[in-house]
């Protein structure tokens, strides 16, 4: 079958697609009529199983089903010449003890050979449920994912991608049982979650590379608003991918760091059900269920539910933290060139815990009184404080293949978020050392987003380059509306803290309406030829903002808006040596609209981000594992500073111009292996440089010696507050799957974060530590039935019950980190 096209033909047809509305014709895909004894040519090595299959698919345009417990730990003789599908797919399986069962001229299911035929015994290993091999949105058997959507929007491999991704595969989550964003993160490179310490349960805040990332759901952004952000549990997650570095060319505005993409669970074409309990320190008690699989014999249709209900003490004396949360999913397959998936999502957190804070006094730095704050500390009220978040989304993703070129894919989604926020909290600490000022919050939020994304995907070769051709449109709009109202709270002792005084609520004192928009247009080019792999994409966006905002007490109104437009490039190269090593080199850009104004009534341009990376990714041929090193240069530019001209005022105070820059350089490694059917391993490292190149501003500090503060220093040359330079974290897990011990496995894990600054003039350091995680597993096969599985298992984070600060933002707020925790589960899966 030839796929040569003349060069032109796909760029030019693409083009009409994208900018006319002409009806697309349906042309009668190749791969549905070729038959599964044509021959092909297939290259694939000796080693692990999975990866065999997942080269097989690719070199064969197919998909294939099967539960990853079927081949975790199984070896292939590989393959190397011509064969027909059916005869390569039996040289591949010879000797596992399963077999290939065609669904459609397209779609195979891998599936035991039945015990009159030989059957050998399946190994006592979690079941977790059947995935294509491998789909970028599916399940991972271990801890190597191979492919990814996020670093190039369509199914490209890792190791030629020119920018470096770390991939969290749901078996990685669930062996260090991980719950949210912040837990998925720990064992990442350059990646500092929890910066928020035990707080971090109620918000997602982390940094890459110094700077906090835009967090995706599915490729679309999810819109944030501090008290109303919604906030994912793992539980509803299939896997979670960080690209480092800027990425507007593909998402369009955002922060330089990169972004982090949740892939949820979507339905599977084998059919799948799992019910959970939970229990364990500070009274936590989770439950969880999830079903999938087909409502047909003809695998048009499938399905999943997945639910929970959480509730839980939080760390902070006299709070307490609640979730229930639906999500389900419906695809529908009418044929193997066509699919379509609704996601839909419920959840309720009507309990968020705390989001208070302390002084430094008496926590990092030595109190002059001689005494530390508590762990538990508490700055509020209980019979205050209030937490309220509801959010629900509706969304699809659509894709079809008009042939073995052409493909159409259209992602949406419909998300609605209300939060309803109390709080009294510590503001700072007086002369005494003891009595902490606190203010008082009180925020009402309704946050409605659409996110629209079209794609057009060309794959032709042209001699001997082949071509990967995405050509896309996306829109984006926001609208977040916030009353807000704010005051002064009873005092208290941080020492001898005493509850129960009356806290008034602030009346709302403004009542602001937000609203944003964002369309892009976008071509990217994945060229290979021979083993240099060249990546390149552009991106032209339109951008605006208007804000209105009226005071509730005045009755009087403003309103600002910005208009914003933004190019941004893409450039990287791969070379694939055959010993499994790939070097690359990349350039990338971002963009991040600003608001306000400088001297004169000036616009703010938007903030610029730009990368030059270069590494070295290594997946050994034959072994599951995958190994990443990157070295980078990341400037954010454009970012507003002190007019240095002192007669430019602006409102009450010097103007800003747009002189600043903001630099972070580094290094940093990861690796991960499922190096056999025993132990899972990964591992990380990173160094980072983060520092304020360009700044005409100063800051006032508190020095150590009182309380008051300190003369005015420049911030250029410090670093940002809650950045280390140094972080690293291995974790490892081993099963015994022979002897009497069989299903029997443990873990281990430690993560170390160096000491970072506290306020923005670098006075305060705020200690590094090291904290320790285990855990203990026993899996149980064929309870009721040859398929089914029940999981014991008991985890514990910070062992060792180390008492640490996070990180603090200056002298007066700073956080506690998590204490230990031990988690003990049981789940049935069958």
């Amino acid at each position: 079958m030839s796929r040569f096209v003349r060069p032109m033909h796909p760029l030019a047809l693409s083009v009409a697609l994208a900018c006319a509305a002409i009806p697309l014709f349906t042309v009668q895909s190749s791969w549905a009529d070729e038959s599964s004894s044509a021959v092909h040519s297939f290259s694939i090595p000796a080693g692990d199983l999975s990866q065999a299959l997942n080269g097989f698919a690719e070199q064969g345009g197919l998909v294939l089903a099967f539960d990853p417990a079927l081949t975790r730990g199984k070896r292939s003789n590989g393959l190397n010449g011509q064969f027909s599908r059916d005869a390569a797919l039996a040289h591949l399986l010879a000797g596992s003890g399963l077999r290939a069962e065609a669904l459609s001229a397209q779609r195979y299911r891998i599936e035991t050979i039945p015990q009159a035929e030989g059957a050998v015994e399946l190994q006592a290993t979690t079941i977790s449920g059947a995935y294509q091999s491998e789909s970028p949105t599916g399940p991972v058997a271990g801890y190597v994912a191979t492919r990814s959507l996020s670093g190039t929007k369509t199914d490209s491999a890792l190791i030629e991608t020119p920018q470096s991704i770390s991939v969290v595969t749901k078996d990685q989550m669930r062996a260090q049982n991980a719950e949210s964003l912040n837990q998925i993160l720990r064992y990442s490179a350059a990646v500092v979650p929890e910066t928020r310490g035990a707080t971090a349960s109620r918000l997602d805040q982390l940094t890459i590379r110094g700077f906090a990332p835009a967090t995706y759901l599915d490729g679309l952004r999810v819109a944030s608003s501090r008290d109303a952000s919604p906030q994912k549990d793992a539980f509803d997650l299939e896997r979670v991918e960080v690209l480092r570095g800027p990425a507007s060319v593909l998402y369009g505005q955002g922060s330089p760091s990169g972004v982090i993409n949740l892939v949820t669970k979507r339905p599977l074409d084998t059919p799948f059900h799992e019910v959970g309990v939970e229990y364990g320190t500070f009274n936590k008690k989770r439950t969880t269920f999830d079903l999938s699989g087909p409502l047909d014999d003809q695998g048009v249709y499938s399905y999943r539910v997945a639910g929970l209900f959480d509730d839980a003490d939080g760390q902070v004396e006299h709070t307490e933290t609640r979730r229930q949360s639906l999500s389900t999913a419906f695809t529908w397959r009418p044929s193997d060139a066509t699919s379509l998936t609704l996601l839909g999502h419920f959840q309720k957190d009507p309990k968020g815990a705390s989001y208070g804070s302390m002084p430094a006094w008496g926590s990092v730095l030595h109190s002059p009184l001689g005494r530390s704050i508590d762990v538990d500390f508490y700055d509020g009220e209980k019979n205050f404080e209030k937490s309220d978040r509801e959010h629900f989304s509706l969304g699809y993703a659509f894709e079809h293949h008009f042939n073995d070129i052409w493909t159409v894919r259209q992602n949406a989604r419909y998300m609605r978020s209300e939060g309803i926020y109390r709080s009294i909290y510590h503001s700072n600490l007086q002369a005494d050392y003891r009595t902490s000022t606190r203010s008082t919050i009180a925020t009402d939020v309704d946050l409605d987003a659409y996110n629209l994304d079209n794609q057009i995907q060309a794959k032709f070769d042209t001699g001997s380059l082949q071509h990967t051709l995405l050509m896309g449109l996306d829109y984006q709009n926001t609208s977040t509306d916030t009353k807000a109202g704010y005051g002064r709270g009873p005092d208290l002792d941080i020492f001898d803290p005493v509850y129960g005084a009356p806290v008034e609520t602030p009346a709302f004192g403004t009542d602001a309406t937000a609203r944003s928009e964002q369309t892009g247009v976008y071509l990217q080019e994945q060229l290979k030829w021979g083993q240099w792999v060249l990546l390149m994409g552009g991106r032209y966006d339109w951008a605006s903002t208007d804000n209105t905002t009226l005071n509730l007490k005045s009755n009087s109104k403003s309103r600002s808006s910005l208009d914003s437009k933004a190019f941004t490039g893409r450039l990287g190269v791969v070379y694939l040596f055959d010993n499994g090593l790939a070097p690359y080199a990349s350039y990338s850009e971002s963009f991040s609209p600003q608001s306000g104004t400088g001297y004169g009534g000036t616009v703010f341009e938007p903030t610029e981000g730009k990368q030059y990376e270069i590494g070295i990714k290594y997946q050994p041929p034959g072994s599951n594992s995958f190994i990443t090193a990157a070295i980078f240069d990341l400037r954010q530019s454009n970012v507003p500073t002190m007019d240095p001209d002192p007669t430019h005022l602006c409102g009450n105070g010097r103007c800003q111009v747009q002189d600043g820059e903001v630099q972070s350089r580094g290094f940093e490694l990861e690796g991960k292996a499922s190096l056999n059917d025993n132990l899972d391993i990964t591992a990380a490292y990173a160094y980072l440089d983060n520092r304020i190149s360009k700044s005409n501003s100063t800051v006032s500090y508190a020095p150590i010696t009182d309380i008051g503060v300190g003369p005015a220093v420049p911030t250029k040359g410090t670093t940002t507050y809650g950045v280390p330079r140094h972080t690293a974290s291995v974790w490892a897990d081993y099963t015994l799957h022979d002897g009497n011990l069989k299903g029997f496995g443990v873990g281990a894990g430690a993560r170390y974060v160096g000491s970072s600054w506290g306020d923005t003039a670098n006075t305060l350091k705020v200690p590094g530590y090291t904290l320790f995680d285990a855990s203990v597993h026993y899996d149980i096969p064929h309870i009721n039935t040859l398929d089914d599985n029940l999981r014991l298992a008991l985890n514990a984070t910070n062992l060792a019950n180390k008492e640490y600060v996070a990180s603090c933002y200056s002298y007066s707020w700073c956080w506690y980190g998590a204490q230990r925790t031990v988690q003990a589960s049981a789940t049935y899966q069958w």
